[in-house]
């Protein structure tokens, strides 16, 4: 090796680190910080005070549009001290909507349809999974199918007209999470499942060729309990927001909408 050459591979190997790269860094570590004292914040609340406000904060969440409006709910399985959303998957079976849940694959997530708590196995880390059953993706095929072929049109919401999008199937996708603030923005568990997905979506939809492949309304929701929220978190530009985080005390849309009958998002 010249000189040179030896001198170029030392600058590589020993080139001091840039702001950039310095505040990567920092953003990384102040996430880790935040999530490991919001999980702590969650894991004191007492077994009565977790049901109490997961109630509350799965009736908030079937008073919003987006969910009476929903043909199929995407809904987390909750795990140790998560919000419960045992009573919610109760309530969407009841209100007859389709309902999937996530399992995972290595590192993607995938949603299958269940029609009950029994089509459930203990799968990822421990959490419940489905054992089987049909994929979003099949499921809304076969819906789109159907009325596009029996030329069945359903209503747009305000924003999709606005867009000039057609809208074939409204879904609400309900997300866990360690850390929220009033912006929405989110600190996941690290293994960046949610972020993976949502942008699958986006780029599916965004991919598709004319109005009728794939076209639906999303609404993504994260239940948290008050004590997950800050005012504000750090956040990158790879980091999925939810539309709106639903409390035991209020749901923060982060100004997003500007009202809640326009919590629809087009992916």
């Amino acid at each position: 090796m010249d000189m040179r050459a030896e001198l170029e591979n030392w600058e590589t190997v020993w080139k001091p680190k840039g702001a950039e790269d310095a505040a990567a860094e920092e953003r990384t570590a102040a996430k880790r910080r935040i999530r490991q004292a919001a999980l702590e914040r969650r894991d004191s609340l007492t077994d009565k005070q977790r049901r109490n406000y997961s109630d509350r904060i799965i009736e908030r969440l079937v008073s919003l549009p987006g969910y009476r409006e929903a043909e199929a709910i995407l809904t987390y399985v909750s795990f140790r001290s998560e919000v419960n959303t045992f009573p919610l998957l109760d309530r969407v079976f009841s209100d007859g909507k389709a309902v999937f849940v996530p399992k995972v694959s290595g590192k993607e997530m995938d949603f299958y349809r269940i029609f009950s708590e029994a089509d459930l196995t203990e799968g990822y880390r421990g959490i419940l999974e489905p054992s089987g059953g049909q994929l979003l993706d099949g499921w809304m095929d076969d819906q789109i199918s159907q009325r596009v072929g029996g030329r069945q049109e359903k209503p747009l919401k305000n924003r999709e007209e606005q867009e000039g999008e057609s809208a074939v199937l409204s879904v609400m996708i309900c997300m866990p999470g360690a850390a929220f603030d009033r912006a929405c923005h989110r600190i996941g568990y690290g293994g960046g499942f949610y972020d993976r997905y949502l942008s699958g979506r986006s780029a599916a939809a965004e991919g598709a060729e004319g109005k009728t492949h794939l076209c639906a309304a999303y609404l993504t929701a994260a239940l948290a309990y008050d004590c997950q929220v800050f005012e504000e978190i750090p956040w990158e530009m790879h980091d999925i927001c939810p539309m709106c985080v639903v409390t035991e005390k209020e749901i923060i849309d982060g100004g997003k909408t500007g009202k809640e009958d326009l919590l629809w998002k087009m992916y």
